[in-house]
This record gives C-alpha cells, structure tokens and sequence, in this order.
C-alpha cells in the first residue's frame, strides 16, 4: 500500500515499481529490495477457486477442502472489512462474486462456496480441464483493482504455473498459493498393475505401480514442490501445501501471521 508507515522489505522482481526499491539496503546487502508499506486503501481480495476435475478426487474431495480455504480466507477478510470476491475457474473462468464487504456478507461469500461444482468434462469436451493461464487472462481483462489474489489449486496444469502467475504480479497483484491434494497423490500405496484413468481428459494409462514406480513418482512429486516454494519465495510470496484436511488449519494461520511452509 501507500502511506507513511513502513511495514516490512521483500525482494525485488522485474516489473516492480523501481521507485520503491530501497538503494541504503541494496548498498548493506547487494541485494535489490522493495519497502512496502501499510495499506490506507481497502484491501481488494481476489479468491480464485480452481473447480477442474481433479479436485474431484480424494476422501474428503480435493475440492471440499479448497473451498474451506477459501472459505476461511474470505472469513477473515470479511471480518476485517476488506472486500472480497470470488472466481472459480478450470479451463477459464465462471460468472464471479462480485466484490463485498462487511461481517453481514459472509453469509453470501459461505452459501456461494457451498452452490459452486466441479467443472466435469463430457464426450468431446474439455470443460473439467485446467489453463490457469487462459483464466487469470480472463480474470486481468476484467481490469481488477490491483489486490490479493488466493489462487486456490492442486496446481496440475500441463502449461504450469509462471506464465500465470507472473501475468498477476505484472498488474501489481499479490498473488498467494494455496495447492491442495490428497494424501494419496502424496504417498500413493504400492500396488499392483492398474488403469489409470486421467480425471481431466479422460486418457487411459496402464501402469505397474511397484516400489519402483512409486519412489520415481515422489521424487517428481519432491521437484514439482520445490519449483513452486522456490518461484513463491524468489518472489516474496506465500506458497502452502495442504496435504490432508487436518493440516488446513495450519496453513491458513501460517499465511494469516505473515510464514510461509
């Protein structure tokens, strides 16, 4: 935000405003920093739900327990008296909530959450899929008041994340990671020879899913973690995994206090 008071440093990406960057800390640390500072302006945020078929698996669903994230998130926002709007999206964007704001909305931000479905797919269509990048595209052709936006995913997206996000933080966005999966997708149990049936496109894959397979598999899983928590830290944002239900609570407050996972 803009005003008098100081709230903490964060490193600077291409694309920052150069004004802001603070050359006496540059000078101590070789190290391009901004100064931000605290919001006088309402805070605008930006919930944005991915509802593609994946997040239709798992017990609890995937997307059961994004929409307590968001839920929570909204909670709060609300509570402070910023506003909030909500926009699920898989392979673009669906009719928003629009912005609101006040304790008396949260009833309207809860019941919305409640009413949103899975984008299922159907013969000859790609409607449950995933672009993140046609979506946040869409969302930035709305001309957004530049805000927090909470990108609440599983992340499984064949044209990955960067382009998207860095389209976000481009128009002067926060945007905030929130990836959910199941606990199968994180410790999938040895088994035997299986079909595999993608949930998004439909393909068929026949696997032999042997210790092997599995120790391959959760290294590439290890990697697709450290690309994301290492764009969001290089970039000073929020980046937390929420592997189970159980630990939802732990990194709603984690980012709430500012930490990251």
């Amino acid at each position: 935000g803009s005003s008098a008071e100081f709230a903490e440093h964060r490193p600077y990406y291409p694309g920052d405003d150069v004004r802001r960057i603070d050359w006496n800390a540059y000078a101590r640390l070789e190290e391009l920093v901004l100064r931000l500072y605290v919001a006088e302006e309402d805070l605008h945020v930006h919930l944005l739900l991915d509802r593609s078929a994946s997040l239709g698996v798992g017990t609890p669903r995937k997307f059961d327990v994004a929409k307590q994230a968001a839920a929570a998130i909204g909670y709060v926002a609300l509570s402070g008296s910023e506003r909030v709007s909500v926009l699920a999206f898989s392979e673009t964007l669906s009719e928003p909530l629009p912005s609101m704001r006040g304790q008396k909305r949260i009833g309207t931000l809860l019941r919305h959450l409640e009413e949103l479905q899975l984008s299922a797919p159907s013969v000859g269509s790609l409607s449950g899929t995933t672009s993140l990048t046609t979506s946040i595209t869409r969302f930035l052709s709305r001309s957004p008041r530049p805000g927090v936006v909470v990108v609440i995913s599983d992340f499984l997206d064949p044209e990955g994340f960067a382009t998207a996000l860095d389209k976000l933080i481009a128009q002067k966005h926060e945007p905030v990671l929130v990836q959910v999966l199941d606990p199968e997708e994180v410790n999938p149990p040895v088994g035997h020879d299986v079909e595999l049936v993608d949930s998004e496109t439909g393909e068929v894959v026949d696997v032999s899913i042997d210790a092997a397979a599995v120790a391959a598999y959760r290294r590439r899983l290890q990697a697709f973690f450290e690309e994301l928590s290492s764009y969001a830290k290089k970039r000073g944002l929020f980046y937390g995994l929420i592997d189970h239900q159980e630990n939802l609570d732990d990194v709603i407050l984690a980012y709430l206090r500012g930490g990251a996972r």
